[in-house]
């Protein structure tokens, strides 16, 4: 696959996982706890990049999170709301990949957005034991 042809990919936003929130997930306030909407963030950009990685024809890679960047939660999100994570590539390194994944529900007809995030992933060499980067391309 070119450059080019990657970078047309890395423009199509990807639905990497839905899920409906529940009761189990809520903070003293009565909302959907941060670190609920963290750990799907996290599921979600490690989906979606590995779907990037298929779709460009690359051997499959091992990813491991390194980092949340610039997480924003601009709404609350309530019991019962059905959520969508949707990916897109904002960057790729030697090793890394770099996920951007919009958090968003509909209520009232309306797509509300919830939460953002940047979350970037390392190819290593290793699942368990001594772990080294490895090239993410081919």
């Amino acid at each position: 696959m070119t450059q080019s042809d990657e970078s047309a990919a890395a423009e199509e936003p990807y639905l990497a996982l839905k899920a409906l929130m529940m009761p189990r997930d809520t903070n003293p306030h009565g909302t959907i706890f941060g670190g609920v909407l963290l750990s799907y963030i996290d599921q979600a950009g490690a989906i979606g990049a590995l779907h990037m990685i298929r779709g460009w024809g690359w051997p499959p890679r091992l990813l491991v999170t390194v980092g949340m960047n610039a997480v924003e939660f601009h709404e609350p999100v309530f019991i019962g709301d059905i959520v969508s994570f949707t990916t897109t590539v904002a960057r790729i390194g030697a090793t890394s990949i770099t996920m951007h994944v919009a958090v968003e529900t509909e209520r009232n007809d309306e797509t509300i957005r919830l939460t953002e995030a940047d979350v970037t992933y390392v190819s290593v060499s290793s699942a368990q034991g001594p772990r080294e980067k490895v090239p993410l391309r081919p």
